[in-house]
């Protein structure tokens, strides 16, 4: 019993040497020392402190600081020492986590290398076995035991190199290695709304950090608490998720677009954010309602990449904003966009064709700033009657001259030009008070501004040419507009359209340009002007035509006048205004003989001339047109174009030409006197 006491006493001796002698080595490197020297193995060196004993025996509280103290405040001696004087993890450790030390390795220090160790406390959930000195120089960083590239499931990514810092902004360590992931919690500030803490300003500035623990999704991710669990409570009708409810954060006040009746957080004083989105996405009198990607990228959720990210919305103009071609741009120093087709960047004659954005409600957009009262050509140019309108845009403008509202089913600001339907009811209908005859009638201007300046739609917003109906004669075709029923001239049988009871604008017309039988057809230049084409000026223009007298007229210095309000031409040489001496010569003598019309003043509308109409019957010349002249009244003895009795002219081209065609036929009658 003696010996075997003896022999115990030598192995635990023996024991305690090594083990002190290791526990030197490690703390020497630990410390970050050589490896020391052993000390002598004296009774008292090789038994330790009470207090370091007693340290040993429990793995808790050790009072040193070194890289011992820091593993003992854990950690069981025999976690690392299975024996005492080995190395090793005979005696697993597992943490609550079900991570185990179980099959780590220990390769001490050689002369030129430090102690270091493989074991499963610093490869953490699955990650790859990492190799840790002993002499590493503490704290350790995050990294050095958890491999970014083996995080758990819904992990923010974390960088190679991030710092302890890093990844404190989400985790505490005041119970780390205890099972349980500590995370950083908010503050009471978090959640109050009228709080400059207020977690919708961080929000604001960028999600990242509300991704990093709350998920990239924010459904929850390591922090388990989903934006979800607040904000998909009382959403509006239609919307299934917080992500797609523009107004939660934009608004919604004012429309249910989330045009932003004022800044989001941490925004409120820059005033761009918000200027005139409500009226645009609520639209107005004059407007429709716009989608917000009109203007800028419309993100399909609150997550969406450039979103939530601290910046400024990203104008990137089309649909309705490009129309006709238009290249919008945007200047966000002055707030005003340019070149935009809602604001005239393809007509012209606006005045504000580059609105300020935050002048909301101060004429930015009134009639006329962005195109002309009326538009430039093709438009009608001589008038700024907005009641003119509708008779081309019927879907934007009714009969008083004011925007159909586009809620209204007007079509103001839709992209599209609808000119090509703007005519009225009955446009084509020549039984219709709407025929388009009656408008081009009053002027053709109106006709002009859309189908060209010669109506054959080339220059007009209108493609279409009148030739396409009417002919490519159209134009000088005098009977399309002015009859042919009684004469092929176009001198009118009835009234023009919209003139019908106008009885002047037809009268005498077919009488005088036709032939008769006392006179020969007249030109229409007799009596007025005779436009070349009926795009002549002056010619369409709702006025009555202008009397200007030809040559025949104005025979033997005549000088014709006509009264309209009196419907009368008076001092025409054809109806009398005429006068001379005529001079003859007979075998008894000489003779001169005075004669002149009666001057007359008919009147257009009468009916026709008879032979007392503009001089006697007989013409009270002399004693030749008496009855009691020796010849009687054979008018046929000296006129060669009337008959012997004096009722009818049988030369109609010698009556009312200009000249007094006398051409005595003597017969045995005149020589009773001569």
């Amino acid at each position: 019993m003696k010996r075997r006491r003896g022999w115990d006493e030598f192995r635990s001796a023996r024991g305690l040497a090594f083990a002190a002698a290791a526990l030197v080595a490690l703390g020497a490197c630990g410390r970050g020392g050589s490896p020391a020297t052993p000390e002598p193995t004296s009774a008292s060196a090789l038994r330790p402190r009470a207090a370091h004993a007693s340290a040993l025996s429990s793995g808790t509280n050790c009072p040193e600081t070194g890289v011992h103290a820091r593993h003992l405040n854990m950690f069981a001696c025999s976690t690392c020492h299975p024996t005492g004087a080995t190395f090793g993890f005979e005696v697993p450790y597992t943490f609550p986590g079900g991570t185990t030390t179980a099959g780590g390795t220990i390769a001490p220090h050689t002369a030129t290398t430090a102690t270091t160790c493989t074991v499963a406390c610093h490869f953490p959930k699955g990650g790859p076995a990492k190799s840790v000195a002993w002499d590493a120089p503490g704290p350790l960083a995050c990294v050095d035991c958890h491999a970014t590239t083996s995080l758990p499931a819904g992990h923010p990514a974390v960088a190679a190199n991030a710092t302890r810092t890093d990844c404190e902004r989400c985790h505490t360590l005041g119970n780390h290695l205890g099972g349980t992931v500590a995370l950083v919690a908010h503050d009471a500030a978090w959640v109050d709304q009228a709080s400059p803490g207020f977690h919708a300003f961080q929000a604001n500035a960028g999600l990242g950090v509300c991704q990093d623990c709350h998920g990239a999704d924010l459904a929850g991710g390591a922090a388990r608490s989903a934006c979800a669990t607040c904000h998909d409570v009382g959403l509006p009708a239609g919307i299934a998720s917080w992500k797609a409810n523009c107004v939660m954060c934009h608004g919604g006040t004012e429309t249910a677009s989330g045009a932003p009746p004022k800044a989001t957080w941490g925004n409120a004083a820059d005033t761009v954010r918000v200027g005139a989105h409500t009226i645009h996405g609520a639209g107005s009198a004059i407007a429709p309602a716009y989608d917000c990607g009109v203007c800028h990228v419309k993100p399909a959720d609150a997550l969406a990449g450039g979103h939530v990210d601290g910046g400024t919305a990203e104008l990137t103009f089309s649909g309705v904003a490009t129309a006709r071609n238009a290249a919008p741009s945007w200047d966000r120093a002055t707030a005003t966009c340019s070149s935009v087709y809602c604001h005239g960047g393809t007509m012209g004659g606006g005045t504000k064709t580059a609105p300020i954005w935050t002048r909301v409600g101060l004429g930015e957009a009134a009639c006329g700033t962005c195109h002309g009262l009326p538009p430039p050509s093709p438009h009608p140019t001589a008038t700024a009657d907005l009641t003119r309108c509708t008779s081309c845009h019927p879907d934007t403008m009714d009969a008083t001259g004011t925007v159909i509202a586009p809620a209204a089913g007007g079509k103001h600001l839709d992209g599209l030009v609808q000119a090509s339907g703007g005519h009225p009811a009955g446009w084509m209908d020549t039984a219709s008070a709407g025929f388009h005859a009656y408008s081009a009638n009053a002027g053709i201007a109106g006709c002009q501004g859309c189908h060209g300046t010669t109506l054959d739609g080339v220059g007009g917003s209108a493609t279409t040419s009148c030739a396409t109906c009417h002919g490519a004669a159209w134009r000088t075709s005098c009977l399309m507009c002015h009859g042919g029923v009684a004469d092929t001239t176009g001198a009118p049988p009835s009234g023009t359209w919209g003139h019908e009871t106008d009885a002047l604008r037809v009268g005498a017309h077919t009488a005088h340009v036709t032939a008769n039988a006392t006179a020969a057809a007249y030109a229409c230049t007799e009596c007025h002007v005779k436009p070349v084409d009926a795009l002549d000026a002056g010619h369409m223009d709702g006025s009555t035509v202008t009397v200007t007298w030809g040559g025949l007229a104005r025979t033997g210095g005549a000088a014709p006048s006509w009264d309209r309000t009196a419907g009368t031409c008076a001092a025409t040489y054809c109806h009398g205004n005429y006068s001379g001496t005529f001079t003859y010569f007979f075998f008894d003598g000489n003779y001169s003989v005075a004669y002149a019309g009666k001057r007359a003043a008919p009147r257009w509308s009468d009916g026709p001339a008879t032979c007392g109409s503009c001089h006697g019957n007989p013409p009270q010349t002399g004693s030749w047109h008496l009855g009691a002249h020796g010849g009687g009244s054979n008018c046929d003895l000296c006129h060669s174009d009337a008959n012997a009795t004096g009722t009818a002219i049988t030369n109609p081209a010698l009556h009312l030409n200009g000249a007094v065609d006398v051409t005595p036929a003597w017969d045995a009658s005149c020589f009773n006197c001569h």
